[in-house]
């Protein structure tokens, strides 16, 4: 009995400590990975949905699923080139059948600010406000003194005295961002910083705090040819004495005339973890795409596959000004 209340309290503080919950798809979720992106879209609103599913094979599924929206306000108040941005995103993330729980929600703001007069060139600076909840249901669980002859009775007492599951907090992120959009080619580059606030966050050490998770995050887009657009990006994480790299590329063909129908198929790596194949398409403002995590790591053990995929919908608005060329790419 013990011995399961402290594998889960491990759980618990492996979810606090070394993963903040993240997708392979990171350019499909942009207040996800730096507030600054907020509002930066083509038309006046964008939203964008990702699901993450893994390590299935190991018993009950680690998901993930997040939603957000973030809109481009007075667009026609600005300066040409300048962009003001609000967005909300709800996070949730979950295991054991969802006896173990993260959930957030966040808000954030931001302003791309152009630096040329053919607004070439922007720098932006973003804000987030996160509000987390932390989650174990011990309802869900079944314990030794619960087990009978028949099985499992959980209406019986466990015989222990269990500590209350769940921990609430609310903290800050901040970011910067660069963007390049030309003719045939775009580019951006951003960083930013999460867990201002180093909160009390663990389960059953009230001296742990959540340390700071440091992103970097870039990459583009470059016109191949009459029908083909070459796709890149690269993130990397930050977090206590843990670090994450993931990088790879994507080639995408026009289907027709129409720049805004293209099928993409390429592929990430995240360093020392996974080989991450990808297939996307685009058609005017919507865009999906779908990956699948196969891990290369010491994770893959025997019988023991800990593989992953991940879904995404990104739909923007379209952008009915006379400045077209943004990043599409996320």
């Amino acid at each position: 009995m013990k011995l399961r209340i402290t594998i889960i309290l491990l759980c618990w503080m492996g979810l606090s400590q070394a993963q903040s919950p993240h997708f392979s798809q990171f350019y499909s979720s942009p207040l996800l990975i730096n507030p600054a992106f907020t509002g930066y879209t083509e038309g006046s609103f964008r939203v964008a949905g990702n699901y993450r599913s893994q390590w299935g094979n190991g018993g009950s599924p680690y998901s993930t699923t997040s939603l957000s929206v973030d809109v481009s306000p007075l667009r026609d108040k600005l300066a040409p080139g300048n962009k003001l941005g609000f967005g909300i995103a709800a996070l949730s993330d979950k295991t054991l059948e969802g006896a173990v729980q993260f959930n957030s929600i966040s808000f954030s703001t931001a302003y791309n600010l152009s630096l040329d007069p053919d607004n070439v060139h922007t720098i932006g600076l973003g804000l987030q406000g996160v509000y987390s909840e932390r989650r174990i249901n011990f309802n869900k669980l079944s314990f030794e003194n619960q087990l009978t002859s028949g099985g499992f009775d959980v209406s019986l007492p466990i015989g222990e005295e269990l500590p209350g599951g769940n921990r609430n907090y609310f903290d800050m992120s901040t970011g910067a961002a660069y963007h390049a959009s030309l003719p045939d080619k775009s580019f951006f580059a951003g960083i930013s910083v999460y867990n201002l606030l180093k909160k009390k966050d663990v389960y059953n050490d009230p001296q742990f705090q959540l340390p700071k998770r440091y992103t970097a995050v870039a990459g583009g887009n470059i016109d191949v040819g009459y029908s083909g657009i070459f796709y890149f990006s690269l993130n990397y994480q930050q977090q206590g004495s843990t670090n994450e790299t993931t990088l790879g590329s994507a080639y995408g063909i026009q289907l027709g005339d129409q720049k805004k129908n293209i099928i993409s198929l390429g592929a990430w790596y995240r360093l020392k973890d996974a080989v991450i194949p990808y297939i996307g398409y685009q058609l005017e403002g919507f865009q999906t795409g779908f990956s699948f995590d196969y891990t290369t790591s010491k994770l893959k053990t025997g019988g023991q596959t800990r593989n992953g995929f991940e879904i995404s919908m990104v739909y923007t608005s379209p952008d009915n000004s006379e400045m077209k060329r943004l990043v599409p790419w996320y």
